[in-house]
């Protein structure tokens, strides 16, 4: 499944392969301000439509802003509730600050295997 998100000049892509231990949804642009709404209810989809591991893959993302980072902390906790677990992978050197500062941890590379 591949999901469009865009805001005028803005696009994020989201690619979600089935695995294993669950699913791995690949994001690729900047999440901020103007791309963060339709993105939430993409991933709120995603997190209800299924169970088992959620890895979210910001290989090619961008954390653009405190409304992103809030974003990606309301679908972690929403995914505890639904009894899923949500693991962030690929994360850059300032994604991984950022989501440690919120005490989000990237996982170790062993975690997604």
């Amino acid at each position: 499944m591949t999901v469009e998100v865009q805001d005028q000049a803005q696009v994020v892509v989201v690619h979600v392969v089935e695995e294993a231990r669950g699913q791995r949804a690949v994001l690729e642009g900047r999440i901020d301000v103007h791309t963060v709404a339709d993105l939430r209810l993409a991933l709120h989809r995603l997190i209800d439509s299924s169970d088992g591991l959620l890895i979210l893959d910001l290989l090619d993302a961008e954390i653009g802003d405190a409304v992103a980072l809030g974003m990606l902390v309301e679908c972690h906790r929403r995914s505890r509730r639904a009894g899923r677990m949500m693991v962030f992978d690929n994360v850059c050197e300032r994604g991984a600050r950022l989501l440690r500062a919120v005490r989000l941890h990237p996982p170790s590379p062993a975690a997604t295997v």
